[in-house]
């Protein structure tokens, strides 16, 4: 009779037990907007989306998936008076060493405050959502295509440390459970963090043309291990996607020595 009063009650205990652990955790860490730091309710919004890490006021910014029309091998934003996605003129003109380029997100509103919070100033709690944002990214542009190796684009190992994270792995870090929990079984690619190294210190792109962008990159990335890429179908990850100068001295470099092709996935897309 009590196994039975105990079976009977303890879906009861176990709910009261998480809202009571759930009020500590509101107490003892309630959720702020990154941006403006005022209270946010949390009945109010889902964890790990972007309502939990900004206030209603930061969110009218706007927030802009990357959607159609787009360059098919750049990814860059066309205007809505283009009736389908194709080839952009620079790509045209001038093409990337990357196959293709895509993108979660447009580099605007809300996100152009949201990126530097999480990259400069360790506002990782945002990582989940931006790690989710991407896997769904990937899930619509990769879902099908023989990836062998995900590749988060390297730091120098000083600005390693004094970072203390690579935000690009942090937004794939969990992408071979996000994959089992979809399609419950493992993926075929791996992750590769160790195969492709920064062996320069460049300056910071912020304010360069073009032209400056790759001469402050050339010969910045090494490849470690040559075997490991060999013939491989490599994804590379980063943030942002500018002009594309960084992602794509690392296309080269990974092409250069056996590659087979490479493409990349981003955040967010100028």
């Amino acid at each position: 009779m009590f196994k039975i009063f105990q079976n009977h009650c303890k879906p009861y205990y176990v709910s009261a037990l998480k809202k009571t652990i759930r009020l500590f955790e509101q107490l003892l860490y309630p959720l702020k907007c990154l941006k403006c730091g005022v209270y946010i309710d949390p009945d109010m919004v889902e964890p790990h989306t972007m309502d939990a890490c900004f206030c209603d006021h930061c969110m009218a910014l706007g927030f802009y998936p990357m959607d159609s029309p787009f360059c098919t091998k750049c990814g860059v934003k066309f205007h809505k008076s283009f009736n389908e996605n194709h080839m952009c003129e620079s790509c045209l003109k001038t093409p990337l060493k990357l196959d293709r380029v895509r993108a979660a997100l447009e580099y605007k509103g809300i996100i152009k405050d949201a990126i530097p919070l999480f990259k400069y100033h360790s506002k990782l709690s945002i990582a989940k959502v931006f790690e989710r944002l991407l896997f769904e990214t990937f899930l619509c542009h990769y879902a099908n295509t023989r990836i062998d190796l995900i590749m988060p684009v390297p730091l120098h190992k000083k600005k390693l440390r004094e970072r203390g994270f690579n935000q690009a792995f942090l937004l794939i870090r969990n992408f071979v459970k996000l994959y089992q929990q979809t399609f419950e079984q493992s993926p075929l690619w791996k992750i590769d963090t160790i195969s492709l190294a920064r062996i320069k210190m460049t300056q910071p792109q912020t304010g360069f043309d073009i032209d400056q962008r790759k001469a402050n990159l050339k010969n910045a990335f090494k490849v470690i291990n040559h075997k490991a890429i060999d013939n491989k179908h490599i994804l590379l990850i980063d943030d942002v996607f500018t002009t594309g100068a960084t992602c794509n001295e690392a296309a080269r470099v990974l092409l250069k020595y056996g590659a087979n092709k490479v493409d990349a996935l981003v955040l967010a897309r100028t």
